[in-house]
């Protein structure tokens, strides 16, 4: 019996019967694949360890008619200390459920499992402000699955800057505020996520918040989150501009979210 071994990440669990669990583990060569640990919810389990939510680390698994069934693991990086505060664990939630959303079983997913890997750790260890790794994360994530807006400069004159500049979030584009007008009107505006599949949604950036989204999009991975926001406003904007980007092109969204925006008492 031939068996795989494999690197990955746990986003999604789900429970079978008193013993058993189905994962989903996110790795770079084979991207999703979901794996049946046997035994993992007994306290004598041996995969028990590497079963649990936000593990990061090896899976040994061979194939069995329909369904991969793991042999083994080893944990690499558990991230406990995501367990350690509410608003840690549930962003750590969306952003799992994000990466499923745009990966697929078989589909090489490198550069999403670094993305993520690195925003968990981020939030585990509260290395940046949690805005900056949602917003970046969202960012990256929509580019990684060929969405990344145009940012070079307004999509008609070419103006680079501004005061502010808007991105139009469905077109990928921006706009200034002369060719805003000349369209007949500054459309709706970013921050309303119930709506999300509205043909125009516009999100008004300032020069601060426009550097951090261009960043986002653009940095080496090993510095993605390395920026700072210090004026509130912008790093309002550039929060309110990555979810908006991501919801919009997605078309749906997230009951994770919600709920992280309601245990905080954000207003989205």
């Amino acid at each position: 019996m031939q068996h795989t071994s494999v690197d990955g990440i746990v986003v999604r669990v789900r429970d079978m019967g008193d013993h058993d669990r189905y994962l989903s583990v996110l790795t770079a060569e084979r991207g999703r694949i979901t794996l049946l640990s046997k035994g993992s919810r007994s306290m004598r389990g041996q995969q028990m360890g590497v079963s649990q939510l936000y593990t990061y680390g090896n899976f040994e698994y061979y194939r069995r008619g329909d369904f991969n069934i793991l042999k083994s693991g080893t944990p690499i990086q558990p991230f406990y200390a995501l367990s350690t505060d509410i608003d840690r664990l549930n962003l750590a939630a969306y952003l799992c459920e994000v990466a499923i959303e745009v990966t697929d079983e078989g589909e090489p997913a490198d550069q999403l499992l670094r993305l993520l890997l690195n925003a968990l750790y981020a939030i585990s260890r509260d290395l940046y402000p949690q805005a900056i790794v949602k917003g970046v994360f969202e960012l990256r994530a929509a580019s990684l699955s060929g969405y990344a807006p145009d940012l070079l400069g307004c999509c008609h004159c070419g103006m680079q800057a501004g005061d502010p500049l808007y991105l139009d979030v469905m077109n990928g584009a921006l706009l200034c505020s002369a060719c805003l007008q000349k369209k007949g009107g500054v459309g709706r505006r970013g921050g309303d996520y119930d709506e999300i599949r509205e043909a125009e949604l516009l999100c008004p950036l300032t020069p601060a918040a426009l550097a951090a989204v261009r960043y986002a999009v653009e940095a080496p991975m090993e510095r993605l989150f390395s920026f700072e926001l210090k004026e509130k406003e912008d790093l309002e904007l550039f929060s309110k501009t990555a979810q908006s980007y991501l919801l919009s092109h997605l078309g749906r969204g997230f009951d994770s979210l919600n709920f992280y925006h309601a245990m905080r008492g954000d207003t989205p």
